[in-house]
């Protein structure tokens, strides 16, 4: 656990490390699991072309599902291993790809949400 970056001596767990380790074993059958999960969701016409923000990414395992499902892609996290899991991914996946962007942000931090404009999911 680590002090949050506002000095309120807040503290938080640090998932990121937990999502290293989860990224040496991901499989395609999660990846897959993740998109059918994904696809219940009550998107009409489906995700292609769709804009997804994925707040708190994590793994990013479903940001990598969106993306795969033709999203366009906003992942963020507050926790910098959690942003590098993500941006791995991206990598692996989607190398390059200016439908994904990966950057590390807060939920709490309003100014930043104001930036990020309107997503459809």
């Amino acid at each position: 656990m680590a002090a949050d970056m506002s000095g309120t001596e807040a503290m938080r767990f640090q998932f990121g490390e937990n999502w290293r380790r989860f990224l040496n074993v991901l499989t395609d059958a999660q990846i897959e699991r993740a998109k059918a999960s994904l696809s219940v969701l009550p998107v009409e016409g489906g995700f292609a072309g769709k804009r997804l923000l994925d707040a708190g990414s994590g793994s990013g395992l479903f940001s990598l599902a969106a993306r795969q499902l033709g999203a366009q892609v906003h992942s963020f996290d507050l926790d910098p291993a959690s942003v590098a899991c993500t941006a791995e991914l991206r990598r692996r996946y989607f190398p390059n790809d200016p439908l994904w962007l990966v950057e590390s942000g807060s939920v709490l931090d309003k100014p930043y949400l104001a930036r990020l404009g309107t997503f459809d999911i």
